[in-house]
């Protein structure tokens, strides 16, 4: 192959023979050939060094199942591309997975194969060259495993090396594996002593003390006591976030007490013992060191029992107050744990120091915050639940201030019954955390209340959008928007970033925020302040305020914004006060005026009851306003408002004594005819009741629904007042109706009229000589008088419309010409006489038109009159009647056929002489 490259290379031009051609030609086919078997070897050994490395994968629950293409091409590359050194194979989401490096996710465990760069191997060398193993989660234990039982007896049992080369690599293998030893169990949170391998191979019998070998057992006796000492001063209990709790005491105590007799277990076993005996035997400086070790773990074992005996009192009740329901079941517990802690105060050989039993206190002070805290659960709060979050922070308070106030009361008493002890604390380290938490519940607070204001977040009930009436209505409600809107988003922020800081005293950053929340939040009152002013601006009337008081209620549960609220509603008390001032002052003014359609008395007591039950309508408005807060001016207002009251109840009541002592006898009044003659115009009546008993009626009757009783002298009288009206105005209707006729006719036409008015005169005749309003009154006598002034009226108005249209048909009469001349200049005498005959005739005609119906009204007039007529011939013979009958209708019909002849006369003289003038 290499040979023909050589010759490929130097054919560099067409000119070579054809010989040589044909060489270079089989050289080609041969070399084709060796690269194919060439690349048939490689593909075999490819497909072996998979294989190899399948083989030597060691995984747990391997399948070979799980083989899979994807992981035999990664492995593959890993063989082909010599620049990858690391492969790895591990189950990722229980799949088979192959990386060429490691994984970038946590995996259980994982097979490595790792190369030097840019090496090259074949499935001779593939052992050789590469190094593979298996590593699970537990790094830091597999590592000393495999050091420990791999190497480590490998290293010690190697014959190459010189004794003093050999002796520093194993102790610095033994200083690396106590350290690796320790560091993987403390993060376990034990403490194991490392013996080394070689020690625990040696009988006992068969131990030397060269001085190599005591040498190398004293740096691992340094190591021991270097571990032992770490633990033995491990007295704190580490808590990332400081809320140590007593249960977390307790356990503290537990872990350290067992971890303290695993130590000593292991300081009891053989080859630790053995260890220390040859320390021992030869005298090592460090001997000492370690038996007061031995003896001060197990002092602090024996320690840690009795502070578990005494810390396992406060588990039960720490448990029920961590599964408590309400801060106030904690309040409950809280008594029995300082009396526990007293108990083991005064019993415990370790806890009867006074820093320790302020470590209690504080770790239940944690406690307690720690329960409020959980049971607060801020992210409820912050998704709208305000008076959830203002309940359950006002429960907190009050649990802490419980917890104080116990406290001091029975530090107190255990301090005078036990005076040898006293209660010598440090109060400030037990509650100073408290005092802060009760500061941050404090400041939720605030921000639910704000919620309720700004944002109408009340889960408990629906809050309207603001609606303010008024031309500046939309304004205000665009104001309110504006806040609420602000507010959201402000919320929403200490709902992203700073709700893990709100109730955590330990983080200092809450602090910044809240600053940065009350300066928008004031911003926000002042708008709102400015806001409430400006709508009382507009306001007119007491239902008006009260209204906007109603709108903007909810701005009044802030403290700062309440003041504002309070003032207005001072105001609205004021306006009234002044109310009723100006009530009792117009009445003052108008005492001696009153309405022209309302009596006297009783126009005063009703102008006295409608505003006093004005007043009283605004009086109810106010007290039924539940929502409305109480203010000082309310009960000095409430006070005026009473003493009006009773002053106007007073001069009610003066008044009536007033009406009923004028009160007189009203039984002669009533003894008056019903009708009377005019003496001031002649021929009309009048209605002849004396006004002054309709006018005591009607008092009566306002005074009745006033709530007054009516005087007896007036009782029989008030008892027929609505008789009596219906009789009053009957009489008056009939008397308008009388006198409309009679004063609609002159007096000639009365003397026309007269038999029909002298017809309706008898029957009104009773009313004036005879029927009083004191007696009985049949109701067909006014229906009678009704009928026959209807009847007149009638008729009157027949004669008055016929009257009209005679008149008019006169004026036409009049106003129709008896010549008329179409033609101008000479006409034949014979033509002029036909057209002015017909013309005359035509115009004849229409004359006679007009006559017969002038004749035809005053045929409907007299028909009127027939009645009254035949009446008055039955009183006279037949012959005179029908002579009297001719005689009035030639009276009536004479006037106009003497018109009509001497019209026509007339005009046929005038036609003669204008035809004599022509001849």
């Amino acid at each position: 192959m290499t040979g023909s490259i050589t010759e490929d290379s130097l054919l560099t031009t067409a000119n070579h023979d054809q010989d040589v051609g044909n060489d270079l030609k089989d050289g080609f086919f041969e070399s084709s050939h060796t690269i194919s078997q060439l690349e048939n070897t490689q593909d075999m050994e490819l497909e072996q060094l998979i294989k190899s490395v399948q083989r030597m994968t060691v995984l747990y629950s391997l399948d070979n199942r799980d083989w899979n293409k994807k992981l035999l091409y990664v492995i593959e590359r890993w063989l082909l591309e010599s620049t990858e050194t690391i492969l790895t194979i591990f189950y990722d989401c229980n799949v088979l997975t192959g990386c060429l490096g490691f994984p970038v996710a946590p995996v259980l465990d994982l097979c490595y194969f790792i190369r030097s760069s840019n090496q090259n191997f074949s499935v001779d060398t593939f052992h050789d060259l590469v190094h593979n193993g298996t590593i699970h989660d537990d790094v830091d234990g597999c590592l000393l495993n495999v050091l420990e039982f791999v190497y480590a007896p490998v290293f010690r049992n190697f014959k190459e090396w010189g004794d003093n080369v050999k002796q520093r690599f194993c102790t610095a293998l033994d200083k690396f594996l106590a350290f690796l030893t320790g560091a993987h169990f403390k993060m376990a949170g034990m403490t194991v002593l490392y013996v080394p391998y070689v020690v625990k191979q040696i009988d006992r019998e068969s131990i030397s003390y060269e001085r190599e070998f005591v040498k190398n057992l004293e740096v691992i006796a340094v190591s021991w006591a270097t571990q032992i000492r770490t633990l033995l001063n491990d007295k704190t209990l580490p808590v990332s976030n400081e809320f140590i709790s007593v249960e977390d005491e307790y356990e503290f105590w537990l872990y350290r007490f067992e971890v303290l007799q695993g130590l000593n277990a292991q300081l009891e076993q053989a080859d630790v013992q053995q260890i220390i005996r040859v320390l021992r035997n030869t005298h090592s400086v460090y001997i000492k060191q370690i038996d007061e070790l031995i003896y001060e773990s197990k002092h602090e074992m024996d320690e840690g029992m009795s502070n578990i005996k005494f810390l396992h009192l406060l588990m039960n009740p720490c448990a029920e107050m961590d599964l408590a329901d309400s801060p106030v079941f904690v309040s409950q517990l809280i008594p029995g744990i300082i009396h526990l802690i007293r108990f083991i105060w005064l019993n415990s050989e370790t806890y009867n120091r006074r820093d320790l039993i302020t470590g209690l206190f504080r770790d239940l002070s944690n406690q307690i915050i720690r329960f409020c805290t959980e049971i607060t659960n801020i992210d409820k709060i912050l998704s709208g639940s305000s008076r959830f979050g203002i309940k359950m922070c006002n429960m907190c308070i009050d649990c802490c201030l419980t917890y104080k106030g116990m406290y001091d009361l029975m530090s107190k008493e255990h301090g005078r019954i036990n005076s040898e002890y006293g209660w010598n604390l440090d109060n400030a380290m037990i509650f100073n955390h408290v005092d802060a938490f009760m500061e941050r519940l404090n400041d939720v607070i605030d921000i639910c209340e704000s919620m309720i204001v700004f944002g109408r977040l009340d889960e408990t009930e629906s809050i309207p959008k603001p609606q303010f009436g008024g031309t500046s209505g939309g304004e205000f409600e665009t104001t309110s928007a504006r806040v609420e809107t602000n507010f959201l988003a402000t919320l929403s922020a200490l709902s992203t970033d700073s709700k893990e800081l709100i109730l955590n005293v330990h983080k200092n950053e809450w602090y910044e925020e809240v600053i940065k929340y009350r300066r928008t939040v004031q911003s926000m009152e002042e708008t709102v302040q400015r806001l409430v002013s400006n709508v009382f601006q507009h306001v007119c009337n007491i239902e008006e305020a009260l209204e906007s008081l109603n709108i903007l209620l909810f701005y009044s549960y802030r403290n700062t914004i309440r003041k504002t609220f309070l003032r207005q509603v001072s105001n609205v008390w004021v306006m009234f006060a002044n109310e009723i001032d100006s009530t009792s002052q117009m009445l003052m003014d108008r005492s001696k005026l009153h309405e022209s359609w309302v009596p006297y008395y009783a126009s005063r007591a009703i102008g006295y009851h409608i505003n006093l039950e004005r007043l009283k309508w605004l009086r109810n408005r106010l007290n039924s306003s539940e929502w409305l807060p109480n203010v000082s001016e309310a009960s000095i207002v409430l006070i005026k408002y009473e003493v009006l009251r009773k002053e106007f109840d007073k001069e009610i009541k003066k008044i009536y004594d007033e009406w009923q002592k004028n009160c007189c006898t009203l039984n002669q009044k009533l003894d008056r005819n019903l009708i009377i003659r005019s003496k001031k115009k002649k021929g009309l009546i009048e209605c002849n009741i004396d006004r002054t008993v309709l006018i005591i009626c009607e008092q009566a009757e306002h005074f009745e629904r006033l709530g007054f009783g009516v005087p007896g002298p007036v009782r029989k009288i008030y008892e027929k007042h609505e008789t009596l009206r219906f009789v009053y105005n009957s009489v008056v209707q009939v008397c308008l109706n009388y006198n409309h006729i009679l004063s609609a006719l002159s007096e000639q036409e009365r003397k026309l009229f007269r038999a029909l008015i002298q017809a309706c005169d008898r029957k009104i005749a009773p009313g004036v000589f005879k029927l009083t309003y004191g007696g009985e009154l049949s109701d067909a006598y006014i229906a009678d008088c009704a009928k026959h002034t209807n009847k007149l009226q009638e008729t009157m108005d027949i004669y008055k419309r016929a009257n009209l249209h005679v008149a008019r048909t006169c004026e036409k009469i009049c106003d129709t010409p008896m010549l008329k001349f179409n033609f101008t200049g000479a006409v034949i005498i014979s033509l002029f006489e036909y057209q002015m005959t017909n013309y005359i005739r035509r115009v004849t005609n229409v004359l006679r038109g007009y006559y017969n119906t002038i004749i035809d009204l005053l045929f409907a007039v007299f028909k009127e009159f027939q009645s009254v007529i035949d009446d008055g011939f039955t009183r006279r013979p037949r012959d005179s009647v029908h002579s009297d009958s001719l005689l009035a209708w030639r009276i009536l019909k004479r006037p106009f056929q003497h018109t009509y002849t001497t019209y026509y006369q007339e005009s046929r003289k005038a036609y003669l002489t204008l035809h004599a003038a022509r001849q």
